[in-house]
């Protein structure tokens, strides 16, 4: 966090603050490992393979993990959308405004690109602004530097980034741009920043300062694991040992199995496979992969390897149990097919019961923020004069699990719900065809018609 903005930019001092290279170094290293390249990161790979054979980096398995994991939690909480309501009325120009705003910002799909961020950075930001109606965009942590009070709490938000180096007169510059968000303004400033040294040599220019109309930032931070020290945690951290360690048993089996899947062929000196040297010399074929049979070796045949590999399949294995444990999920999360057609909605819950915990405790942070966003964006668009924008005072968001519906289970338990008396038609429905409005009033109405209801 930076205590002093004006303090860190100005001439002399570098960009970026070595206070923050530590954040950025794990930043970069967890993208790398997000992208599958992890000979990047788990250099140890490459340290043991490569002197056995050239290139052999390229051999390598990478068992993408983390990014498996990322779009699972991200899945989890957005892949099937929430639901956000202001009134009970789906026809009021409060939750048509509200709708329209979720389906012209794309809000559920920054919801779930931001929390792939939370869950590989440990925290995903969001940024609005105004462009003929606002806007939102999700912001990579390394370009985000919370400005904070000697309490450590966070007073502004600063978006940096750097432009690529090009050349001013003969001396490589790069620019850096900031957006400064504070309640109630934006402020925007550019810097020079050597490409050789790092550090800033002239700035600030292009000083300007929008006025939002709100008192709030246009910024919006979602954590991962909340924690008194402040820390931020990732998802990765206690897995990189592990995943490291099945990459290199793998790829050593996988060695094993390629060195022998072509086994030699050992023949007799006078089987005409072999040439000879001007000494009279046998030459080995290597390219036919052909040896000479020793005297009194038996028939000519292959030379096989019965391989014993039982010992690494089984540390592969363990090391998926602890995998599995530490990430917070289990075996049915990544194959359900293991489970059979027959698993109710209700037994699929208790083998999910681990991960869905985890995912309660994502919804914990998501949950008021996404409140607080939707109601500080409206608040925004009311400002600026957008057409149609109302206030938003009260915001509910009804929430998935993610998980297949078992319909027919469902439509048991309405039906005993029904039986005894403890719900009524109207609730049937929401609960049975998720239907509201409009098309639920439709909906009774048939019913009714068709002497189906009374």
């Amino acid at each position: 966090m930076i205590r002093d903005l004006d303090s860190v930019l100005q001439p002399g001092k570098p960009w970026p603050p070595i206070s923050e290279k530590d954040r950025l170094t794990t930043y970069e290293q967890n993208e790398a490992l997000f992208n599958g390249d992890h000979t990047k990161v788990f250099q140890v790979l490459l340290k043991l393979f490569s002197s056995q054979v050239a290139e052999y980096n390229k051999l390598i398995i990478i068992l993408n993990w983390h990014k498996r994991l990322s779009t699972l939690w991200a899945d989890f909480l957005f892949g099937e959308q929430p639901k956000a309501a202001v009134s009970e009325n789906p026809e009021s120009p409060e939750q048509k405004y509200v709708d329209d705003f979720i389906d012209r910002t794309h809000y559920w799909h920054r919801q779930h690109t931001r929390q792939i961020d939370v869950s590989r950075f440990g925290h995903g930001i969001i940024e609005g602004y105004y462009e003929a109606g606002c806007k939102l965009q999700v912001v990579h942590p390394s370009k985000y530097f919370p400005i904070g009070d000697a309490f450590g709490r966070t007073t502004a938000h600063l978006i940096a980034w750097l432009e690529e180096p090009e050349v001013v007169e003969h001396v490589q510059q790069r620019r850096l741009f900031c957006r400064i968000h504070y309640p109630g303004r934006i402020e925007s400033r550019e810097y020079v920043v050597s490409a050789a040294s790092g550090n800033i040599i002239t700035g600030p220019e292009n000083v300007s300062i929008k006025e939002t109309g709100i008192n709030e930032p246009l910024v919006s931070v979602v954590e991962n694991l909340a924690t008194s020290s402040g820390k931020l945690v990732d998802d990765y951290h206690d897995l990189d040992s592990i995943i490291k360690r099945m990459e290199a048993r793998l790829t050593r089996v996988g060695r094993i199995l390629d060195v022998h899947s072509e086994p030699l062929l050992v023949l007799p000196e006078d089987s005409g496979a072999f040439s000879k040297t001007e000494t009279g010399a046998l030459v080995y074929d290597s390219k036919r992969r052909v040896l000479e049979r020793v005297a009194g070796a038996g028939d000519p045949g292959y030379v096989t390897w019965e391989g014993q590999l039982t010992a690494a399949f089984q540390e592969i294995e363990t090391c998926l149990k602890q995998l599995y444990a530490l990430s917070e999920t289990t075996e049915a999360c990544f194959e359900p097919a293991k489970l059979g057609a027959q698993v109710s909605g209700t037994a699929l819950k208790l083998m999910l019961f681990i991960p869905l915990k985890k995912v309660d405790r994502l919804k914990m942070v998501a949950d008021p923020t996404t409140k607080a966003e939707i109601k500080r964006f409206a608040a925004f668009e009311k400002a600026r004069g957008f057409v149609g924008a109302v206030p938003v005072e009260a915001v509910s968001v009804l929430w998935q699990d993610g998980l297949p519906e078992d319909f027919n289970e469902t439509v048991a338990n309405v039906a005993s719900l029904k039986s005894m008396c403890l719900i009524w038609d109207e609730m049937a429905l929401k609960m049975l065809y998720k239907l509201e409005g409009k098309a639920l009033q439709e909906a009774l109405e048939k019913l009714k018609s068709d002497n189906i209801i009374t």
